[in-house]
């Protein structure tokens, strides 16, 4: 997502990664519905080009949250990057549909396509919440290095109250201590899942009575970079095994990537 720290330097907002996909976690069975409110998570970044890296840290995230929906977010034009190096929207956007048809809970928005201001992360997840309603739990996802720099992002007091966040870091990745933590983000709001421990709390616990929660976990990138991707298109070699074959398609159909070129 765009907009998340104050302007102008804000920083980076890919994802800092997934699983493998051997550790994939099995979904965890629901709650009855009486007594469980709908859950969507919230997966914003540049996706150019998106890729199973991407894909894999979804899967997990879905499994081990139980989410309802999950919410894949192109931004418009990354703050942190030379616009004119960036893939145009629509055709990142195309990709991201493509890339998730197999993933049945997997929805692509335009929110902030629509909104080329390049709103901050507030305002996105404000006219999500809107968009959702207040019994609808909203799960924002971010990498450790971009949670380390939250008290910089606009606003991030009201994002804070707006949904729970989703930290996601290497093992061994100290993202502070968790005393103070809890004493920065409120005490019994910061929920560490790392090492698979309390790993039920996220699933069972009634989230709707306690407000929102901030959840640690040690989730972590494929080794995939959009980077790499992007270079192996220019010098002709195969990416087949860092995309989904309908991405793979669609850009050498459009000529994306070919010799540097964002169409």
């Amino acid at each position: 997502m765009t907009g998340r720290t104050r302007k102008p330097d804000r920083p980076g907002t890919s994802p800092a990664g997934t699983v493998p996909e051997s550790t994939v976690p099995a979904a965890q069975p629901q709650l009855p519905t009486a007594t469980r409110r709908r859950r969507v998570g919230l997966l914003g970044g540049t996706f150019d080009p998106i890729h199973y890296g991407h894909l894999r840290l979804a899967e997990s995230l879905a499994a081990i949250f139980n989410f309802d929906e999950l919410l894949f977010i192109p931004t418009y034009s990354p703050p942190h990057k030379d616009f004119d190096r960036v893939t145009s929207a629509y055709h990142r956007y195309a990709m991201t549909v493509l890339a998730t048809l197999q993933m049945d809970i997997a929805r692509v928005s335009m929110v902030e396509i629509f909104a080329p201001e390049r709103p901050y992360t507030a305002d996105t997840v404000a006219t999500l919440r809107r968009t959702y309603g207040d019994e609808t739990h909203l799960f924002f996802m971010m990498g450790a290095d971009s949670f380390a720099s939250l008290p910089r992002w606009e606003r991030y007091q009201t994002l804070l109250d707006s949904c729970h966040l989703i930290v996601m870091t290497r093992p061994k990745y100290e993202v502070g201590d968790l005393a103070t933590l809890a004493g920065q983000y409120g005490a019994g709001r910061v929920i560490d899942l790392r090492g698979g421990r309390a790993s039920q709390r996220a699933v069972t616990s009634n989230l709707g009575e306690t407000g929102m929660h901030v959840f640690l976990t040690d989730l972590f990138a494929l080794d995939v970079s959009a980077t790499d991707i992007r270079q192996a298109v220019s010098e002709g070699r195969s990416i087949a095994r860092f995309v989904p074959p309908l991405v793979e398609r669609y850009i050498h159909v459009y000529g994306l990537y070919s010799n540097g070129y964002h169409a």
